[in-house]
């Protein structure tokens, strides 16, 4: 059995629905590949992490869809296996979306797979669709075939060659697994679906620090704007003779200030879970860029409590 815990899961559902969800054109949308660390414990695989590796390159022009692992792409395998073996753990399988189609192995992941498999027979492949996760249906093989209503189906299915000496010729059958970290599969299918939404509207495809830091800056803004506008209508109600208005005014705009903080910080908290589901080789550019756009945002609301403190006092 293959045993996968959360984290891992929601990092191959991160790093596949960043390329392919409601807000790109399903014409381009495009395959995520990654691989999964872990270790072998008797008969079960234990996976430990999953990390993104890299993603299709679009060519409308191809009859089949390809993807070809760049010369980056097998150095940072390299270094993910070797960082795995300095912690006594190794590769254990891979992973990849077919986003919008059907769940199986493709000619091309049964070479990749045979590659793999050759050299440790415990290899296993996870294949994971969006679509089929989001809608709870069985896509079809060709136009026109209907499709196979599911329940509490997670999106995905993992596979192994039946014998690697029948090379790319191999039948394959699945594997069994189960996903740690849900209370049950209902709350596994709710839980993801929701997640999907957040991956799809909070964690774009390019551009990852220059998003971060428009939203951060509009955060900022309204931060000033709520205080700015509360010290105005303080000063109104002073000026208006009204003072006795103020410590009402003061409670509610508090905590209107407070919530809106409040909420930020939830999103806020997502982008650095998001910096986990970026592809490894973006990591060491784009994780330094977002950590310093946030900091601004920390360094604001750290003094939250002086700045409501001065006010107070002020009136």
């Amino acid at each position: 059995m293959i045993i996968i815990p959360k984290k891992a899961f929601l990092t191959v559902v991160a790093a596949s629905v960043r390329f392919a969800n409601t807000r790109i054109l399903k014409d381009d949308w495009l395959e995520v590949n990654g691989v999964f660390i872990g270790e072998k414990k008797g008969d079960d695989i234990i996976v430990h992490e999953s990390y993104p590796i890299m993603h299709q390159k679009l060519d409308k022009s191809a009859v089949i869809d390809t993807y070809e692992w760049s010369q980056e792409d097998s150095i940072t395998y390299t270094l993910i296996d070797d960082e795995a073996f300095s912690k006594g753990l190794y590769t254990v399988g891979a992973w990849h979306s077919h986003p919008g189609f059907k769940i199986m192995m493709s000619h091309i992941d049964i070479k990749h797979l045979l590659f793999h498999q050759s050299a440790n027979p415990s290899y296993f492949s996870l294949v994971f669709n969006h679509e089929r996760l989001i809608r709870q249906v069985e896509l079809p093989e060709k136009k026109g075939d209907p499709l196979k209503q599911l329940k509490n189906d997670p999106g995905f299915k993992i596979f192994r060659l039946d014998s690697v000496a029948s090379g790319i010729e191999a039948s394959y059958h699945e594997i069994d697994y189960k996903i740690e970290g849900f209370e049950s599969i209902d709350q596994l299918i709710n839980l993801t679906q929701k997640f999907i939404i957040d991956i799809t509207n909070f964690f774009p495809k390019i551009n990852v620090p220059e998003t971060y830091e428009k939203f951060v800056v509009g955060k900022i803004k309204e931060f000033d704007s709520l205080l700015m506008g509360t010290e105005e209508y303080l000063t109104t109600l002073t000026h208006r003779g009204e003072k006795k208005r103020i410590p009402e005014v003061l409670k509610t705009q508090t905590e209107e200030i407070r919530k809106f903080v409040a909420e930020t910080y939830i999103k806020i908290e997502n982008i650095k879970e998001f910096m986990d589901y970026l592809e490894f080789k973006e990591r060491e550019t784009i994780i330094p860029k977002v950590e310093s756009i946030l900091h601004k945002w920390d360094e604001l609301v750290s003094g939250l409590d002086k700045k409501l403190k001065a006010l107070s006092k002020k009136f």
